[in-house]
């Protein structure tokens, strides 16, 4: 197994070129940087992968698994959570635009992870199902405790309307 330095997801994989058919397990290890608005890589990804040697590239497949920090969109809690999704990925030779290319005998993996990262964080992360959110007028977390009710009315300048209306 080769184990990548944290500074880099370069890989040489000149020996798999020269030999299609041939594998090799590799593991990887570093930072990514990758964050949404509410969601957040937390810390070092560790990816580890089975690469294979095509005639005209390189096809890696594995699992990746990354601490991830989310904020809840409700309530605004706070909780980390262990992201763990399947990498496949084909790195060619070829001057294919939607392709991660082979460059000099080397692949750089740190693209292709972060895509795969980006398209499971979640754009609108919920603590639970259940979640009441914060209260809109005090702010108050609504699952901790009920908001006591506010005896002041709201400035607004719709205000005198409400007198308009028959109740």
């Amino acid at each position: 197994m080769i184990l990548a330095m944290s500074s880099g997801f370069v890989l040489d994989v000149g020996d798999l070129l020269t030999h299609p058919g041939r594998t090799r397990p590799v593991e990887v290890a570093g930072p990514i940087d990758a964050a949404i608005e509410h969601a957040r890589v937390a810390g070092p990804v560790v990816v580890r992968l089975r690469l294979e040697g095509l005639t005209d590239g390189v096809f890696a497949k594995g699992v990746i698994e990354a601490p991830i920090h989310l904020v809840c969109n409700r309530c605004l809690t706070e909780w980390d959570e262990e992201l763990v999704l399947e990498m496949k990925q084909l790195f060619a030779r070829d001057l294919a635009e939607d392709i991660y290319r082979v460059e000099d005998q080397s692949i750089d993996l740190e693209n292709p992870i972060r895509d795969e990262v980006f398209l499971v964080l979640p754009l609108v992360s919920i603590c639970r199902e259940s979640c009441l959110g914060l209260c809109a007028t005090c702010g108050a977390d609504l699952n901790t405790s009920p908001c006591q009710g506010h005896d002041e009315e709201e400035a607004s300048p719709f205000a005198l309307l409400k007198d308009l209306l028959p109740d």
